[in-house]
């Protein structure tokens, strides 16, 4: 799991067992497992996105590829 605090990008996040709850040491946020999910999911970028679309693709092919399945 990404350790970087989705509000400052510069904190850790840390988990607190009490509260079941993450919080962040530099900018103090405090946030649910649900709360921290949500907040990465909006701070993607999309160059993560179509970073991700291409793995999948050359994991695709390299698997086509590997399958051993292929007209000549």
């Amino acid at each position: 799991m990404d350790q970087m605090c989705p509000e400052c990008h510069t904190g850790i996040m840390l988990y607190d067992a009490p509260t079941k709850r993450f919080g962040c040491k530099s900018c103090g946020a405090f946030l649910t497992r649900d709360q921290l999910s949500d907040a990465r999911w909006k701070s993607k970028t999309p160059e993560d996105d179509e970073r991700r679309k291409r793995s999948r693709q050359q994991a695709d092919y390299l698997e086509w590829w590997l399958s051993g399945n292929k007209e000549k």
